[in-house]
């Protein structure tokens, strides 16, 4: 049965009791030492879950809510933040929080935007391991304990599920060599970032780059504010609209990027439902900043 990509505070809290709930609150941090991350924690999802605990979590979260953690959902390369694992390590990690095959999953975050990036982030990562029962809860905890609904502190118990990936979906990502960077006007290449990194107002945070501009050539700006208010995702509607005003209509592909993955996943998710046919680039700037820094050539 087909589940809706955003559910709403007030129907999770009536329906609690029928869904699986995934806190995927993230803060922003440096990217760990690859090889370090690599020794220590990649594939070692226990050790991960005892030594890489999150704050905000920990302070307050829904009622049985299982923490979906960046820091080991995915893991660091040399080109990516947040690097996929294969889909039987991925399983691994998810069946660990309690997630059962069949099981509708609601995921949300806190904090701006009403935590949709990380939530959206997480749903794009679901949706790429063939996983569609799926919902991202608009305006994260904050939206959900207006509408009484009840939170803990600490670490919830949860029991082991069975959660299986059984293919993943290509289409929704994009791959550097996919991406004709050479001529971006022949395709919507959408960037996510804030207007003062997409106009080098802000340093673009990579340093040891030999990149000479901030952004890509005939890159589209569509910031997160776009489809994103300050508590959560706009309605439909609006969202249709902003995406109309690019010239994008329902049917059109896009690619939608920014530095590592996480406001790029909430231009894809409102364009997906609005029935735009939506890739993600995954590596971003992060990727073209070392790997193809001759692409990020404009600025101002």
């Amino acid at each position: 049965m087909a589940v809706e990509m955003i559910v709403e505070p007030k129907w999770v809290v009536q329906n609690f009791g029928n869904v699986r709930i995934l806190d995927c609150s993230w803060t922003f941090k440096p990217k760990a030492d690859v090889a370090e991350y690599k020794a220590k924690y990649y594939n070692k999802f226990g050790v991960g879950m005892n030594e890489l605990k999150n704050p905000e979590y920990l302070a307050e979260h829904i009622n049985g809510a299982a923490h979906f953690n960046f820091d080991i959902a995915y893991y660091p390369s040399e080109d990516e933040r947040f690097t996929l694992y294969s889909p039987e390590e991925f399983s691994s990690y998810i069946k660990r929080l309690g997630v059962f095959n069949g099981d509708h999953l609601i995921l949300y975050g806190r904090g701006k935007d009403g935590g949709m990036s990380a939530a959206a982030r997480a749903y794009w990562t679901f949706r790429y391991y063939g996983y569609t029962q799926v919902s991202v809860l608009n305006g994260g905890l904050e939206a959900f304990k207006l509408h009484q609904g009840v939170v803990q502190s600490g670490e919830s118990m949860i029991s082991s599920g069975n959660f299986e990936v059984k293919s993943v979906d290509n289409s929704i990502l994009a791959k550097l060599a996919d991406i004709p960077f050479g001529n971006l006007s022949s395709i919507k290449y959408l960037d996510a970032r804030r207007k003062e990194e997409f106009i080098g107002k802000v340093p673009i945070g990579y340093p040891d780059s030999k990149a000479e501009g901030v952004r890509c050539k005939d890159a589209i700006h569509f910031p997160v504010e776009e489809v994103c208010a300050a508590k959560g995702f706009k309605k439909k509607t609006d969202c249709d609209q902003a995406f109309a005003a690019k010239g994008i209509k329902v049917g059109d592909t896009v690619v939608v990027a920014c530095g590592i993955g996480c406001s790029a996943s909430v231009v894809w998710l409102a364009a997906a439902r609005s029935g735009i046919v939506a890739k993600l680039y995954n590596g971003g700037v992060h990727e073209l900043a070392y790997k193809a820094p001759q692409h990020l050539d404009t600025k101002g």
